[in-house]
């Protein structure tokens, strides 16, 4: 007889960075739970990962002999803690702002010759604060109707990034826009995108124009010798 059993569990992880008279002694410490229970951290002043039970301390003799594991550890004193130590405090006294970068991209382009629907997509990376505004346009004329986005989402660098669908027809001297309003610009910032043809598409007008130009030289050719045979 076949019983089910069904059990919870939770399990997670914290990184935290202790700062002693700003950088000049930083402790690193990265923590593992299960259950709300911790069974193993890192201590950066140790320079190991400890086993706080049974089961954290096989985890412990294990990951202790993991080579890339254990250089990733050692390096977040530097690449994590004092790295956004660094970024918020300068943050922090000096109101810095960080401009936007923009690149537009389209979905699934090989289908582009095939299909009157396309999603294009805004990506506005790289910012601070976190606060900003993308419109989407159309030869001049703003579009809402098919316009989806992502909330503002850390890039782990205290930085943000943001996605902006525009779902539309594309025909043939279309020109779209994205615009992008933030703090850290003076005047909005747009990029232009105009539809290209795809990889199928340009195999075809090659293999048109290849086509064509075999047919003229053929047609030349004969006309010549028709021509020759004329005087004989």
């Amino acid at each position: 007889m076949c019983k089910d059993d069904v059990r919870d569990f939770v399990e997670a992880g914290s990184s935290e960075c202790h700062f002693l008279n700003g950088t000049q002694r930083v402790l690193y410490v990265q923590r593992y739970f299960y259950n709300q229970k911790e069974f193993l951290y890192y201590d950066s002043d140790v320079g190991h990962f400890i086993g706080k039970d049974e089961f954290g301390s096989k985890d412990a003799e294990i990951w202790n002999k993991d080579e890339a594991l254990m250089a990733d550890a050692r390096s977040s004193v530097e690449r994590f803690c004092k790295y956004n130590y660094e970024w918020l405090d300068t943050i922090k006294v000096n109101g810095k702002k960080v401009e936007p970068s923009i690149k537009i991209s389209l979905m699934n382009p090989d289908e582009q010759s095939h299909t009157k629907q396309h999603m294009l997509v805004c990506n506005v990376y790289g910012f601070y604060p976190s606060e900003i505004e993308v419109k989407w346009y159309r030869n001049g004329g703003e579009e809402t109707e098919q316009v989806q986005f992502t909330e503002p989402y850390h890039n782990g660098d205290w930085s943000y990034q943001i996605l902006v669908m525009l779902e539309t027809e594309m025909e043939k001297g279309d020109t779209f826009t994205c615009e992008v309003h933030h703090s850290s610009l003076k005047t909005p910032h747009r990029v232009d995108w105009h539809p290209q043809l795809s990889d199928a598409a340009k195999k075809k007008m090659a293999t048109g124009i290849l086509g064509f130009v075999l047919g003229i030289v053929s047609f030349v050719a004969g006309l010549v010798a028709y021509m020759k045979g004329r005087e004989e």
